[in-house]
């Protein structure tokens, strides 16, 4: 059974999508979009409330970053390329995600212990709504990140049926 999209996912994926839609997109830029859209078509999505989130499971040396100069970007967009297995996709999918530029309603979130990234979402704001999307985390970090994102972005103070996780 296939789970609807939110309308909120969409509006996450045509800001991404956006990004690149400009008069000369690189043919590398493309097929990043394409390979995205690809991975993104199989994702579902649920409210904390579906989910009885119940998590403030916290990390000792958990440090949650907003990416906001390029480099971050580019930490980012290598996190997120790991999704794919060949060097030639995550290098396509870096070229893709490297395009984004800051703005509403998408912020980009990295997660490190000790230095190291060991996470990766998106965050998008939108009526009324959260979005925690685009995870790349590792293991043992993945219920406290996401319980310090919803703290970082006050998505604490929202109803958990307007919180939705993509997974």
């Amino acid at each position: 059974m296939t789970t609807p999209v939110p309308a909120i996912a969409s509006a996450k994926n045509q800001w991404l999508y956006q990004h690149i839609d400009v008069k000369y997109p690189t043919k590398e830029c493309l097929e990043g979009r394409k390979l995205y859209k690809q991975r993104i078509a199989n994702m579902s999505y649920k409210t904390l409330a579906e989910l009885n989130w119940q998590s403030s499971e916290t990390h000792p040396s958990l440090e949650i970053h907003k990416v906001d100069f390029h480099r971050l970007t580019v930490m980012f967009a290598l996190m997120q390329a790991k999704h794919w297995p060949q060097q030639a996709e995550q290098d396509l999918i870096v070229e893709f995600l490297t395009q984004i530029i800051y703005s509403e309603p998408c912020e980009l979130y990295l997660g490190f212990v000790d230095g190291n990234p060991v996470a990766a979402s998106i965050v998008t704001h939108l009526e009324g709504q959260l979005l925690l999307s685009d995870f790349f985390v590792e293991e043992s970090v993945k219920e406290p990140f996401v319980a310090s994102l919803l703290a970082l972005v006050d998505g604490d103070k929202i109803d958990n049926s307007d919180v939705y996780l993509e997974i």
